[in-house]
């Protein structure tokens, strides 16, 4: 892997967090990127409530509401670590009084079977809420009261025998740490883990939180109101995203920080590992932390928080030492911190995955700029753009090259790309190795091309030539480009005479001329004229034939680009829109292959208008916003 360079990725999500912030009206947001020991970004958006009178920064603090159960899962790993407390004891161990109701048989037998690694995981079968001090009550009340009402809570289930997301277990958890070594949770949170780790602002006091830069929660124009959170445990911790950082790096360094081994290598193994599982299918939750979706088969691990006006993600990957931190004030917007986690998560992995690089001299990189087929593959475009090489497929999905050598490329999604040269040491063809294929691609031409030989013999067979399938005439095109025959074909193929009309494509496929005949890859065609207007009204007509129509026409479309220019490619595409609009599909086709060929302003023409007509159509304003990058470069 090449070094990591976090520029374009950070201004990237800075652009895009603005963006949503104006949305979504969010107050305040931070956010932080971790990549192993260190912060490569941090920063805080909006500001601390409606008053805006205090910025956000990234040393704000915030409620990071059940983020905090990542908090106490970890905390019992290390006193698990030093050997006072175990995964599998059960809770009336350390806290003989517990009591709960159950309907599910003997009460004390269920109770026994509440282990710290059932609540830790969900699977102790508690109710969600205390009685006193939850979510929905905001009378004030002591952690001890909180605790105390959980013994008038019923059993939602057969201890063990579901997964049931449950704030009681996590402050029963943190209740009993502290029990154990005879302190507060929050004492105990403070010396076991905040200390060892530097962290020096973050509580779970609202009283010491206040005493910082803090943000307050807001639910639209309403500001909640700042109270003590009960639910310890559960999800009482203040702090910044700087500060939760450094709880990232310590996972990152599983469990170890400056050479001290917290969390046995035993305990943190375990803290991710599934612990429940029914009918084959893995729980994605395992002590006190989630797993999301993979990425490219590699585990994302995440915990998140809401509530008070607080929404907040956490999200990072083992593998790759990487972790995204969201947090906001805000509590109307629709999950905005867990996507914009999920991108700088994505955006990492991808810079991280990125292939190493070696140096290759611009001259050797242009030789290889052309395009390129194979049997049943569709034209590849390589171009050389800002001292880097391309290759576009017709979808206009755009790849870098990385070097490998002077002849051997990476794609991100680690396809690899391997020129062959003939005995002049001219680029000829390809390989192109995905994960399960290998394909041969041979070139089909080269902006390196000289000028070929543009014999007067060919003209009189120059023109549109039509196939009849099914009832559906489909057009081609014979052509002349810079002195060579070419055969319009879906993509626009490279004829190399071999005798006297008889040519072949750059892959082997005959193709023979005979007056107003050709033969290709024995399919004969007859030449024809284009009459736009019998077109359009034949489509009219036959609107219950529009989907073989609009193959058909997808490729009249591309001929008339050839053959007249892009102003009446344009023009019939649009009129066909108007007839119907499946053949819309045509117009983001033709745009697409416009941007393969870097065709940009006409490309972004066609985007615009698919724009114009849906507004809701994300994929043409996603290729808006990339050509006008692209133009602004």
């Amino acid at each position: 892997m090449g070094s990591i360079e976090y520029h374009s990725l950070i201004e990237e999500m800075r652009e895009e967090i603005k963006e949503v912030i104006t949305r979504e009206e969010i107050c305040g947001l931070a956010i932080a990127l971790v990549d192993d020991d260190k912060i490569v970004w941090s920063e805080g958006f909006g500001f601390t409530d409606l008053t805006k009178k205090e910025k956000v920064t990234a040393d704000t603090l915030f409620s990071t509401q059940s983020m905090g159960k990542t908090v106490t899962a970890t905390t019992f790993m290390i006193l698990a670590s030093k050997g006072l407390i175990d995964l599998d004891d059960p809770i009336r161990k350390h806290y003989p009084e517990f009591v709960v109701n159950t309907k599910f048989g003997d009460r004390d037998k269920e109770i026994e079977r509440i282990t710290f690694r059932r609540m830790l995981s969900h699977t102790a079968s508690f109710t969600h809420e205390a009685a006193v001090g939850n979510n929905f009550d905001d009378t004030p009340c002591t952690k001890e009261e909180h605790i105390a009402s959980i013994a008038d809570t019923w059993l939602r289930s057969i201890v063990g025998s579901e997964f049931a997301y449950a704030n009681i277990g996590l402050d029963l958890t943190g209740y009993v740490l502290g029990k154990i070594v005879k302190k507060t949770y929050p004492e105990v949170v403070k010396e076991e883990l905040f200390q060892p780790l530097g962290i020096k602002n973050a509580t779970l006091n609202i009283d010491e939180a206040l005493s910082h830069s803090f943000a307050k929660g807001t639910i639209g124009e309403f500001q909640t109101p700042t109270v003590q959170v009960p639910m310890l445990g559960a999800g009482g911790v203040y702090i910044s995203v700087n500060e939760q950082a450094k709880i990232a790096m310590f996972h990152l360094n599983e469990g170890n920080i400056n050479g001290n081994q917290l969390i046995s290598k035993q305990h943190f193994e375990e803290m991710y590992k599934t612990q429940f599982e029914e009918d084959g299918v893995k729980n994605r939750y395992s002590l006190g932390i989630y797993k999301e979706n993979p990425i490219n088969g590699v585990e994302v691990y995440c915990h998140g928080g809401g509530g008070y006006g607080y929404q907040t993600q956490h999200s990072w990957i083992l593998d790759y030492k990487i972790s995204a931190i969201v947090f906001t004030n805000s509590a109307h917007h629709s999950g905005e911190q867990v996507k914009l986690a999920r991108k700088a998560i994505e955006l990492m992995y991808k810079e991280k995955t990125k292939p190493k690089v070696v140096d290759v001299e611009p001259m050797k990189l242009k030789k290889l700029v052309g395009t390129y087929f194979g049997h049943r593959i569709s034209m590849r475009n390589i171009v050389y753009e800002d001292e880097k090489l391309y290759v576009f497929n017709n979808s206009g999905k755009k790849q870098i090259l990385y070097p490998q050598s002077e002849l051997e490329y990476l794609t991100d999604d680690g396809n690899k790309f391997t020129f062959n040269l003939d005995k002049q040491e001219e680029v000829k063809s390809l390989k192109w190795k995905t994960n399960d294929f290998l394909y041969h691609l041979k070139q089909n031409d080269s902006t390196n091309d000289e000028i070929g030989p543009n014999k007067k013999s060919w003209k009189k067979f120059l023109g549109i030539y039509k196939l009849t399938i099914y009832g559906i005439d489909y057009h081609t095109i014979l052509n002349i480009t810079n002195g060579y025959l070419y055969f319009y074909w879906s993509d626009n193929l490279k004829l190399e005479e071999y005798q006297n009309n008889v040519f072949f494509t750059r892959d082997g496929e005959s193709f023979l001329l005979d007056e107003d005949k050709i033969n290709y890859r024995n399919i004969p065609l007859t030449k024809t004229e284009l009459n736009i207007s019998e077109l359009l009204e034949e489509c009219k007509s036959n609107i219950n034939k529009k989907y073989g129509l609009k193959g058909s026409y997808s490729s009249i479309a591309e001929i008339l680009n050839l053959q007249k220019g892009f102003d009446v490619a344009y023009d019939f595409i649009l009129k066909t829109i108007e007839i119907d609009e499946i053949f819309k599909d045509n117009l983001r086709n033709f745009g697409n292959q416009l941007y393969t060929y870097r065709e940009l302003e006409n490309a972004k023409k066609c985007f615009e208008k698919l724009f114009s007509l849906d507004e809701e159509d994300k994929k043409a304003e996603e290729m808006i916003e990339k050509i006008s990058k692209e133009q602004n470069l």
